[in-house]
């Protein structure tokens, strides 16, 4: 079994962003005669940035234990996913260049109780993602050509994995 987290240090810019989204639009109300537009436009916008760092810090909070049985994230909201359940995987590349060069990838796990999803911070990521291909890959689930490319940048073989796209006629 292995823990992982996600790092303060990963959770910072983040951290960051809030602050600034939210010093941005709530100190103007702050400073100006009360207007009803005013208001809703930049009260709306601050919440959403508080409602945003409020979400960083329940990240930085959830612990996963990966093992050979499944995953288990526990925080505000504990799940687990035994590995032989498994009924859907799929990961995403969000870039922030326009090279792709730099960005993060997103992994999300279907089970019979719902999804779980996961970001390239969490340390331990690549395990994460290794151990949800190898149950992929014994349940045999057909997995979209997207995520084969991306399980591929992160060095795990396709081989036994199927393709939604070859699957159809």
């Amino acid at each position: 079994m292995k823990l992982a987290r996600y790092p303060i240090n990963a959770l910072l810019a983040d951290y960051g962003r809030a602050a600034l989204g939210l010093a941005a639009t709530g100190g103007p109300l702050l400073f100006v005669p009360p207007n009803p537009a005013m208001v809703i436009i930049l009260g709306g916008m601050a919440g959403l940035f508080l409602i945003f760092g409020l979400r960083t810090g329940l990240r930085q909070l959830t612990t996963v234990e990966v093992s050979e049985r499944g995953v288990r994230v526990t925080g505000l909201r504990s799940t687990a996913l035994d590995w032989t359940v498994l009924k859907g995987l799929r990961i995403r590349y969000y870039s922030t260049r326009r090279d792709r060069t730099q960005g993060w990838m997103q992994l999300k796990l279907d089970g019979p109780d719902g999804t779980i999803g996961f970001d390239s911070h969490l340390d331990g990521f690549d395990e994460l993602v290794k151990r949800a291909a190898a149950a992929a890959r014994t349940a045999g689930l057909t997995l979209n050509e997207a995520t084969l490319d991306n399980l591929g940048a992160l060095g795990i073989e396709r081989a036994g994995l199927g393709s939604a796209d070859e699957a159809r006629p």
